[in-house]
């Protein structure tokens, strides 16, 4: 403790949140999504700072509790920089009620999940006794028009992505947390993201809904179209309506599928690295992978970059391999998704610009339509990967100068 705190010293500190994390306490701020692990004793020490007790009370009672002397510069310096400090002549921010509540408490009630549950099982009885409606690439083919598949196709997915990403926000505005949604890259992919740091505010058993609600509501999108298609065909429907429903019902289903390429820190990552208790197991699986592949080409084995708990490391034995299947499960994908369905697209093209197929207008202008759009998608891609890697240039920088200050 330093020696010069004046009697009656107290500071004010801006509305925080405690969970129990075992041995230590995760404090926060859910409006700015900054938080930090402290002590139990730390913890406590917050507590009765916000509740008015003095810096000086503060620090005899951790000396008494853990027998050490509370360094106050260097305490004070880590609420600084976490941003639990009302700054002189700052203005205490209040937590406020987020919009949607009554929404989201709706939409995950109970007659809520008996309705998912009721459209899930239609759907996949109806796959068990009807083939034609089983997930296959195929089914994106719902028209011989290929820039009427791009266009319909991605203008169906925005809406989906949005419900997709709506569901993530609304089962974490339940509780009262705000989230903002926004586009990110991952690998070659670009997602829709929700972002929800504010999720460390609450018990760990109240994270996984709002982790797992984008492919709960993908699940029940399948179950739907699926139906819908069957239905249709049975009814005489246009054999493109039908068909399209069937397409929707398979892109649903690589979304479920692409939440399971762990690598790419998806949702169900999120909810395994919290089923764990781990504080960032996906960076101490890849040190692990990278060790397993060194020791197999018989090279030296490289020392940690990372300040990893042991807790973080046991958990790494187990996750790896999963990592490793996402790998896996992200070439099996390209091999039975990816790559035919890009060659029936492009061979397609080909054949009709280059006479192979009976020329006409419209064939002429959709395969030209369509290879605009995707080359507008190859470029929004590129776009999306030179801005992150940007931010990341900067962030780098900034804590480069910050290190050299």
């Amino acid at each position: 403790m330093t020696a010069d705190i004046s009697a009656g010293t107290t500071v004010r500190l801006q509305p925080l949140t405690y969970v129990d994390e075992g041995d230590s306490v995760m404090v926060g701020r859910p409006d700015t999504g900054s938080y930090g692990v402290f002590p139990a004793e730390g913890a406590d020490l917050l507590r009765s700072l916000e509740n008015g007790s003095t810096l000086e009370s503060g620090a005899q009672r951790w000396h008494e509790v853990t027998g050490e002397i509370l360094d106050v510069d260097d305490f004070l310096g880590i609420l600084t920089d976490l941003g639990f400090i009302v700054e002189e002549n700052g203005v205490r921010v209040e937590r406020v009620q987020v919009r949607w509540q009554r929404l989201a408490r709706a939409l995950f009630s109970p007659f809520a999940w008996l309705v998912y549950a009721a459209v899930i099982g239609i759907g996949l009885t109806t796959m068990v006794f009807d083939p034609s409606v089983r997930p296959n690439y195929g089914n994106i083919f719902f028209t011989s028009q290929l820039a009427i598949i791009t266009v319909v196709l991605a203008l169906a997915q925005f809406p989906l992505l949005l419900v997709h990403e709506a569901f993530h926000a609304l089962a974490a505005r339940r509780l009262n947390l705000p989230s903002t949604l926004g586009i990110g890259r991952r690998f070659y992919y670009l997602v829709a993201e929700t972002r929800i740091d504010s999720l460390y505010s609450v018990p760990r058993a109240e994270r996984y809904l709002p982790f797992l609600a984008g492919a709960l509501v993908d699940a029940v999108g399948v179950g739907a179209f699926t139906a819908l298609s069957a239905a249709g065909q049975h009814w005489g429907a246009p054999a493109w309506l039908s068909g399209l429903a069937l397409a929707l019902a398979f892109s649903g289903v690589m979304r479920i599928a692409w939440e399971c390429l762990f690598y790419l820190e998806t949702d169900f990552y999120f909810a395994i690295s919290t089923v764990s208790g781990c504080t960032d197991l996906h960076a101490a699986a890849r040190h692990r992978v990278r060790s397993w592949i060194r020791r197999a080409l018989r090279r030296p084995a490289k020392p940690a970059d990372g300040d990893w708990s042991d807790h973080d490391l046991r958990a790494a034995r187990w996750y790896a391999p999963l990592m490793v299947g996402g790998y896996g499960l992200s070439a099996g994908l390209l091999v039975v998704v990816g790559i035919p369905t890009a060659v029936q697209f492009w061979t397609t093209a080909l054949h009709r610009l280059d006479g192979s197929q009976p020329q006409t207008f419209w064939g002429v202008a959709d395969t030209l339509f369509f290879v605009a759009l995707s080359l507008t998608e190859l470029g929004l891609l590129g776009y999306v990967t030179i801005r992150d890697l940007r931010r990341r240039r900067a962030r780098t920088s900034l804590q480069t100068e910050r290190n050299a200050s």
